[in-house]
């Protein structure tokens, strides 16, 4: 957890008013009878829950009233031996934990007199959470954007599972449980290099820079506070130029050749994938000319 006090430039600490574990005094109201509320519970609308595929469960008039998130079941390599305490643990590779497919519920109300209405509710939102776009591949169809307005920051890569419901006609109020299952991760919704006021995490967002000019010898430092995440890196290169990435052997570099034309196509040496390990200071070099952009999201256990 990352303190919510912070110093300034003087040194002195003082409260990050951003950070979700700020608090503030709670005034002192005084409480009188204003009467009963005779109007219709639908003028008020909810003001948390879900976007997914189009489907908004507060436009749609769906009270969020539980969110369930687990950890999810890692993929694990163990083994033991006679007379030894606990285990071998072999499920780490590459410095990263792999993990399976998470599940995330969410139980929302929706409150009318008429079933009807309820009903037709249900069977409306059921259909545009199903439901998929049209895209050219099959592949990962099914996955898409999951926005929850309780991590604003954050978006979950996932496809809708299942729909149910349970009605209660004397109480006129539909329960209706949605179940989705998607990556493991919640990935940040800007890129580690934009600075988009309402997405983002002020406890552990990070805002770097990205682009750098290659001129010889480079070396920069990239953090990361959540898990370990893919970077895609773009370079613009005129010459050979040399990748030393952390973790990485320095006896066997990469080597991203340069920029090529064949007819009309252009073929770009560097487009090359690397994997950002957790933790501050994970220093980089490179050796050439050009241009780099390094292109990637946090990627957070929430």
């Amino acid at each position: 957890m990352v303190d919510e006090y912070t110093s300034d430039s003087n040194g002195i600490y003082k409260r990050n008013i951003f950070s979700q574990f700020h608090h503030e005094p709670m005034p002192n109201y005084k409480f009188h009878e204003i009467g009963i509320y005779t109007g219709d519970i639908s003028e008020v609308n909810p003001d948390a829950g879900i976007e997914f595929n189009g489907f908004d469960s507060a436009k749609a008039g769906w009270w969020l009233s539980k969110r369930e998130f687990s950890t999810p079941e890692e993929y694990e390599v163990v083994d033991s031996v006679p007379y030894q305490q606990g285990e071998y643990d072999f499920s780490v590779l590459d410095n990263q934990r792999f993990f399976k497919a998470r599940t995330i519920k969410y139980e929302f109300l929706i409150i009318d007199d008429d079933p009807q209405y309820r009903q037709g509710s249900f069977d409306q939102g059921m259909n545009e959470l199903m439901r998929l776009p049209y895209k050219e591949t099959d592949v990962d169809n099914a996955y898409m954007d999951l926005l929850d307005t309780g991590s604003p920051a954050y978006k979950f890569n996932v496809k809708c599972k299942s729909v149910s419901s349970s009605d209660d006609d004397e109480k006129g109020v539909m329960t209706v449980t949605v179940e989705f299952k998607g990556d493991p991760f919640a990935i940040s919704r800007s890129s580690a290099d934009e600075e988009i006021w309402d997405e983002i995490d002020f406890d552990n967002y990070l805002v770097q820079q990205t682009y750098y000019e290659i001129n010889g010898e480079l070396t920069l430092s990239l953090d990361n506070p959540g898990m370990p995440t893919p970077v895609n890196i773009e370079i613009e290169n005129s010459s050979d130029v040399v990748i030393r990435w952390p973790g990485e052997s320095r006896s066997n570099p990469t080597i991203v050749k340069p920029i090529t034309h064949i007819g009309a196509e252009t073929i770009h040496g560097g487009n090359v994938t690397k994997i950002l390990p957790s933790g501050n200071n994970n220093n980089i070099g490179f050796t050439g000319t050009g241009s780099v952009r390094l292109n990637f999201h946090y990627r957070m256990m929430y």
